[in-house]
This record gives structure tokens, C-alpha cells and sequence, in this order.
């Protein structure tokens, strides 16, 4: 018997690399509530302590790791809405091999602990399409009282991983806990100026990052919350394995090249090719990438789901369906077949993830561009409303992996190389009716770039509803009464071969609303006709950095025709200056109104760019008094008084 106890310990002693710390780790025995400062007192929620234990297990037997996760959260709850956001546990299944352990308690105002029955836990499936999870109700909270969590799952194991630190409530302490013993890792935290400190766990290396004070993370305008929170990266090696950040990057350029530039083209696409350029020739690059751009999404039709055959390029091009990847296959063909040279990027979305070049994390790969590097252009092959141009706006300003055909690769910053791209220019003409009854507005106006593509998608894609909603934008938003007199658009074909080719709109409309008697005199909402601006006039504290969808400039000049009899005053209103100078001194944002008085006319000038996305948030105050300097004008009045 003393012999069998011993060879079992030999066994535990000699299968894992190391003691696994989540057997041992624990909460307090005896809880007791935390004091909060009267500001935390004013917050739904608060977390005490929000814990994440990473643990790799190296076994002798065994050249993959075991992966072991642990969770561990005490929040403080004020009220019936921060009870509401806790008192449900979803315990994510994904990747999960087994749930070694979860418990659960209320801790009351009076000291009273109520302990997590688990016979209550329940397994739900596929939830809002984020897969299965175990669930389980919180008991006993009520306003001033605490809910603790601590879970144990073992997972399968994986090379790469993430974890979001911050979130929508403030956190006074979270700890990252990475252990890797022998294994050789990486690991890395974003948004936070707190680094990994070495430590050993019953003598196993780990690192650990802590951070105090985390503020909730909030919607802002301007911004891009979701991919700005505070987390953390990491990579974690089997056995003798080590694999740099160029090895990542290289296999999967070497990946992507062999699939998406062809030796040859296939006979299909050839035929394509041919019926693409119709006869046509001496056609520039631009030209004939736009024309593949224009074939492809007039003829092929992308299906999200996980059918194979979407992915061959035989079945796509016989039955013109595709998976948004399968795609690819598709344009890279065609643009083979027309000798132009093109590369692929792959990338994210920026108001999602950020792309990091000097960390390989899967996650980070999620969107495919092709680049033109002669004409520095883009084509987002998955975006039906886009055409040929400069790059998606929740692409811009984030980093991409190019991958030439030779199959080497580069590291940029995707950028939109017309700073002018997307821009609105916007002439009106104002006149008055019957002796003040009425305002009527002829308005011309050219849309650029982003402004242009959606105007055309709205206009063929939308529902008729949605249609109607964007007249009211282009002939006026936020003039309540108006009638709309002429309304026409041209250039409104998604399908353009030159680049940027403006969308335009001319329109005549009556309003009523815009003028309010005085007396002998009226008073005319001039700022209205502008439409409804943004506005910033938050009192707390910016979080997010600043991010604006895209740079853009608006041009307007508007004559407003002084009717016989009638002088003006209240002008000076309409003279607003503001801008935002970057820190090489650059006016890099402007809001700039002026007028002057000629032969019976007010004309008013109206100049307001962003020239870039990106803006300091130190300079925030700047930023909002330019934003806030078009709502002010939206806001101004001029008044018409009989000459005397």
C-alpha cells in the first residue's frame, strides 16, 4: 500500500512542469465589504478586483501545454442598475475543454454571505451567435452589497491569445497573471503605462501586470471605444519551440501568396477578362482595376457561410458565388489576366482592433484589401458599395500587411493619399416670398469622395423609407416644415471609371419655419439652413482618444437677397473663428464663417476641414470648440427691419 501512495506521487510529481497555481489560489475565507470614496459611491458599479491567471502546465509526456484559465472578480454594486449589469455569470464554453470549478457570492451591506448553489448553473447555447455558455443567476444583491466570482476552465491549448482589461464600469485593481514556467512566451499590454514585473508562483516564472484606477470605458463621439480599451497579447510556445514575430508574419505571407497570385489563369478567366474590357484599349491601370471592380460586383454574388465550395475557384466562377475570401481568388485572376500589378493587404477594422505589426496575433487579421501601388489605390473586395478609390474609413489611419506577389511583405500605415477625398461643396441662394410669408433656398451641391460613395449606395441600395430619409438630409435636415419644390441628382451610378467623381444634387425648397415675425421686423434662422451639426459639449472628463470617421472639408457660399425696404442687423453673428493647430503648428482643423454686404446681398462663406482623422487628445478643448463652432453657427439669427 505505502508502495502504491508512492509511485502516485511519483506520477503527479513527474506528468506536469510545474505546481498548477489555480489548485491553490482562493478567495478570502472571511469577506468583508469594501470601503468606498464618496465619488466610487456615485458610480451603478465598481470593480474591486478584476483577475485573470494564465497558466501553461508543460508535461513531460506530452509536447502540448495545458492551458488553464482563471477568473476571479469582486464588484462593488450602488444601485438597482449596477445590480442588474452583475447579477447574471455567463461563463464562456468556447475553446473550453472542461469547467474545473466556479463559485459564487452575495455579500449583503450587513455582512451576510450567500453562496452560489450550483445546482443551478445551466448550459445555454450559442448566445447572440458568441457560442455556448454556462450561466447562472446572482442571489441576495442589493444596492451597497458585493458579488464575487471565481472560475477555473481548463482550455484548449492555443499558440496566441487576448484579454480585454477595461471595461464599462471603473476598476480600482486589475492583475494579469501570465505563467509559462520553461515555456518560452510573450506577452504584451496596450492603452496602459504599467509593464509585466517577474515573478515566481510556488518557483514557476510568471509575469504580472497590475493597474489601478481604470476609468469605465464610454461611448464618445468621435472615437473608437471598442479598440481602445486597455489589453493584453500574449503568445505561449510548446515544448523547445521558438517562433519570432518575423516567422509569423512570413508564413503567412507565404500562405496568402500562394493562394492569391496565381502561376496561371484559368481558362474561365481568361474568357472574363476578355469580355471585361469589351474591346476596349490603351486603358490606364486605374481603369482597368476598375473595371474588374465593377464585373466582379455586378456579377458575383458573396454568401456568408462556411460551404467549402464558396473558397474554389472553379465553383466560384461557374455559379458566381463566393465566400467573402473565395473572392480574392476571383479578383486576383482577373487582375492577373489584364497584367496588373496589385498586392494583397490584410488588416482590421480600427474601430475593432488596432494592428499591431510588431506582435502576431490571428486576431488582428480579419480584412482583406487589394492594393494598386502605382495609382495608390484601393479595392475592398467584401464591400459592395465601394468602388476603386481610397481606402475603406474603418480601415484608414490603421497598419496593413502588403504582400507583393513575389510573395515578400511590408508594414504600412494605410492612408488616404488625397487629403481633399472626401469633401461637400454647397452653394444656396436665398430669396423671400410675399413679404416674409416665406424662405426659399436654391441649393447646388457636389459630394466627394466617402460622402459620394454612400449618397450612391443610399440611393440604389436602401429601402424606400431609407430613400426618403436621405431627400430630407440632402434638401435640408432639421428644417421641420419644408416643402421640397425641385429635388434632381446626377452622377448617382455606383459604377464610375474615373476617380472621385462627385455625386450631385440640386434642389429648391419653401420654409415657413425658418422666420418668426418681430414686430415691423422678422427674424430669419440662418443657421438652419446649414442642416443639424455635431455637437461636443460633454462636461466630464475624454476618455478616448480622438478619431473622426474621415477627414473631410465642407465649402459653402450663401447668398441671401436683402428685400427692398428692409436693412439687416444681427450680422456679426455669422463671423466665427476657430481652429486647431497640430503640434508642428499646422492648422490641421477649421471653422471659418464670414460675410460681406454687396449690392443688396449677404454673402456668406463657410470654409470647415479636419485634415486628418487623428487628433491629440490634449488638444481636446481645441477639437470641440471647432466641432462646436458649426453647431454655433446653426444656431445664429439675423434680423430684417423696415428702413425708416
Amino acid at each position: 500500500m505505502i508502495k502504491k501512495i508512492a509511485f502516485i506521487a511519483l506520477l503527479i510529481i513527474t506528468t506536469s512542469g510545474f505546481s498548477q497555481h489555480h489548485l491553490t489560489y482562493d478567495w478570502e475565507k472571511k469577506p468583508k465589504l469594501h470601503k468606498l470614496s464618496d465619488n466610487e459611491k456615485q458610480e451603478s458599479s465598481i470593480a474591486i478586483l478584476k483577475k485573470v491567471i494564465l497558466e501553461f502546465d508543460s508535461e513531460e509526456n506530452s509536447t502540448e501545454p495545458k492551458l488553464y484559465e482563471t477568473k476571479h472578480t469582486i464588484i462593488h454594486v450602488n444601485d438597482d442598475l449596477g445590480i442588474a449589469q452583475h447579477n447574471t455569470v455567463y461563463i464562456p464554453m468556447y475553446d473550453v475543454k472542461r469547467l474545473i470549478d466556479v463559485k459564487a457570492r452575495t455579500i449583503s451591506p450587513t455582512g451576510k454571505v450567500i453562496l452560489l448553489n450550483k445546482d443551478n448553473i445551466k448550459d445555454v447555447s450559442n448566445v447572440e451567435e458568441y457560442g455556448d455558455f454556462k450561466i447562472f443567476a446572482i442571489e441576495g444583491a442589493e444596492s451597497n452589497s458585493e458579488i464575487e466570482v471565481l472560475y477555473t476552465v481548463e482550455r484548449e491549448f492555443d499558440i496566441y491569445g487576448s484579454e480585454t482589461i477595461q471595461a464599462n464600469y471603473k476598476i480600482k485593481e486589475a492583475q494579469f497573471l501570465f505563467i509559462t514556467g520553461k515555456l518560452q512566451s510573450n506577452v504584451k499590454a496596450y492603452r496602459t503605462l504599467e509593464i509585466f514585473e517577474a515573478v515566481k508562483i510556488d518557483g514557476t516564472k510568471g509575469q504580472i501586470l497590475t493597474i489601478k484606477d481604470i476609468p469605465a470605458m464610454v461611448e464618445e463621439e468621435y472615437a473608437t471605444p471598442k479598440a481602445n480599451n486597455i489589453a493584453v497579447v500574449y503568445q505561449c510556445f510548446p515544448k523547445g519551440e521558438n517562433i519570432s514575430q518575423n516567422m509569423f508574419w512570413r508564413n503567412v505571407s507565404n500562405n496568402i501568396g500562394r493562394q492569391f497570385f496565381p502561376e496561371t489563369v484559368v481558362s474561365q478567366a481568361k474568357d472574363d477578362a476578355n469580355s471585361i474590357l469589351e474591346g476596349k484599349t490603351n486603358l490606364t491601370t486605374f481603369k482597368k482595376a476598375a473595371l474588374v471592380d465593377i464585373f466582379i460586383k455586378s456579377n458575383y454574388t458573396i454568401v456568408k457561410n462556411n460551404n467549402q465550395d464558396l473558397s474554389d475557384l472553379n465553383y466560384i466562377l461557374t455559379n458566381r458565388s463566393s465566400s467573402d475570401y473565395g473572392i480574392l481568388k476571383v479578383y486576383a485572376q482577373y487582375l492577373t489576366a489584364l497584367d496588373v500589378e496589385f498586392e494583397i493587404v490584410i488588416t482590421s477594422n480600427r474601430f475593432l482592433n488596432k494592428f499591431d505589426p510588431e506582435f502576431f496575433v490571428p486576431g488582428m487579421l480579419r480584412d482583406f484589401l487589394i492594393y494598386f501601388p502605382s495609382e495608390r489605390k484601393y479595392i475592398a473586395p467584401d464591400r459592395f458599395e465601394g468602388r476603386i478609390g481610397e481606402a475603406p474609413f474603418n480601415i484608414l489611419g490603421n497598419y496593413g500587411l502588403f504582400i507583393s506577389s513575389d510573395f515578400e511583405h511590408y508594414f504600412s500605415k494605410i492612408i488616404q493619399e488625397d487629403p481633399d477625398y472626401s469633401r461637400i461643396r454647397r452653394d444656396m441662394n436665398i430669396s423671400f416670398k410675399n413679404d416674409f410669408e416665406s424662405v426659399t433656398i436654391d441649393q447646388d451641391q457636389d459630394y466627394y469622395g466617402h460622402w459620394s460613395e454612400t449618397s450612391r449606395a443610399v440611393l440604389s441600395l436602401s429601402t424606400e423609407q431609407g430613400i426618403s430619409d436621405y431627400k430630407d438630409y440632402l434638401t435640408g435636415s432639421g428644417i421641420e416644415d419644408k416643402e421640397i419644390l425641385s429635388y434632381e441628382t446626377f452622377n448617382t451610378d455606383m459604377n464610375q471609371l474615373e476617380y472621385n467623381i462627385p455625386f450631385k444634387v440640386k434642389t429648391t425648397i419653401s420654409s415657413e419655419v425658418l422666420l418668426e415675425d418681430a414686430g415691423d421686423s422678422y427674424i430669419f434662422q440662418i443657421g438652419l439652413v446649414i442642416g443639424t451639426q455635431s455637437e461636443l459639449y460633454q462636461e466630464t472628463e475624454r476618455i478616448n482618444p480622438i478619431e473622426m470617421i474621415y477627414p473631410n472639408r465642407y465649402n459653402y457660399e450663401i447668398i441671401v437677397n436683402i428685400p427692398d425696404g428692409y436693412s439687416v442687423e444681427g450680422l456679426e453673428s455669422l463671423i466665427i473663428d476657430k481652429s486647431y493647430l497640430a503640434s508642428n503648428g499646422k492648422e490641421t482643423a477649421k471653422f471659418e464663417s464670414n460675410y460681406k454686404l454687396e449690392n443688396n446681398k449677404i454673402i456668406i462663406t463657410i470654409e470647415e476641414f479636419y485634415k486628418t482623422h487623428e487628433f491629440d487628445l490634449n488638444k481636446y478643448e481645441e477639437f470641440r470648440e471647432v466641432i462646436n463652432a458649426a453647431s454655433d453657427f446653426n444656431k445664429a439669427a439675423i434680423l430684417f427691419k423696415v428702413d425708416e
